[in-house]
């Protein structure tokens, strides 16, 4: 199995790591579809077309793929955020050689010590962020230092300076287009609604009509319950993080929204406000207990972070 080359390595997520691990892709080539030319305009019109990142959200734009920012909540003090970062690639070799052709990635982000820890890269072999996810590389539990031009020190740049200027607002205040998306969306508010979305599967009558292509109905009492969703056991030493703040009503405000959004995933978990002193400050923190392994906790990570979610594993 071949290594993930330097390029690779190199390209638009710099996130320190070479996934090794990467599974090795078959000879097919996926139809998968590239700006036209580097040109600002190009990959403006080329990400909203095909794409669910806005070019509002986008921080840093490197010959290997596009970074943005597609969500972001302030931790309070140390200042500093937990943001979902998503990427696109601009270079075909990466689909080619990797298997994939978009990823996403929750971080969290110390403005003070310009430092991120990172959490479960997720890749895509299309371009939706959404279909046929696979781990590419396990959270990360060490704080790194990325160099100011890597795309990783452009999502610093982004979120904790104000002069920041985001590569493609002047191509989005030009007005190509009448829906702008803010960058940096909060991610508690479009998952709600996927969330929400979902109706728990109806039991079929008896002579039902069925969409093309699905097998008979079960018999009632089988339609009714839907598949046991795997739940990590309750009781374990290891918790998520979903953020933090000074202030403990917004905390706790937050851990509410949480509990109710993400209702289906929390059997066997339990959600909770930690205060603690840190470099002499009080912060808050949101924390899902009830890991046993980091692997529970990482896959549950991956599933927010799918949602808009960011995270990250806390001992």
């Amino acid at each position: 199995m071949r290594s993930l080359s330097l390029s690779f390595a190199a390209l638009a997520l710099s996130f320190g790591a070479v996934l090794a691990a990467a599974a090795p892709v078959s000879g097919q080539t996926l139809p998968v579809s590239y700006p036209p030319s580097r040109a600002l305009s190009d990959i403006t019109a080329w990400l909203q077309r095909e794409t669910p990142i806005a070019p509002g959200q986008v921080v840093d734009i490197s010959p290997s793929a596009v970074t943005a920012v597609t969500g972001a909540q302030p931790t309070g003090q140390p200042r500093g955020f937990l943001a979902a970062i998503s990427s696109e690639a601009l270079d075909p070799q990466i689909l080619s050689h990797e298997g994939i052709a978009s990823w996403s990635i929750p971080v969290e982000i110390d403005c003070d010590k310009r430092s991120v820890r990172l959490g479960v890269m997720t890749g895509f072999t299309g371009r939706d962020l959404k279909n046929d996810p696979r781990t590419v590389r396990e959270a990360d539990a060490n704080w790194v230092t990325p160099t100011a031009s890597a795309p990783l020190g452009a999502v610093i740049r982004a979120l904790c300076d104000r002069d920041f200027r985001r590569p493609l607002m002047a191509k989005v205040k030009a007005g190509a287009t009448p829906k702008t998306p803010e960058p940096a969306k909060a991610p508690t508010e479009a998952p709600i609604q996927t969330a929400q979305a979902a109706p728990e599967p109806k039991a079929p009558k008896a002579q039902p009509a069925l969409r093309p292509g699905l097998p008979p109905a079960k018999p009632a009492a089988v339609a009714e319950a839907p598949p046991p969703k795997a739940k990590p056991p309750s009781g374990g030493a290891i918790a998520v993080q979903i953020g933090a703040s000074p202030s403990k009503p917004d905390i706790e405000g937050l851990l509410a929204k949480f509990r109710k959004k993400f209702a289906g995933e929390m059997g066997g978990l339990s959600g909770s406000v930690a205060t603690v002193e840190v470099d002499g400050k009080t912060v808050n923190r949101a924390l899902i207990s009830g890991f046993g392994t980091n692997a529970q906790a990482g896959e549950f990570c991956k599933k927010l972070s799918a949602e808009g979610q960011a995270c990250f594993i806390r001992r």
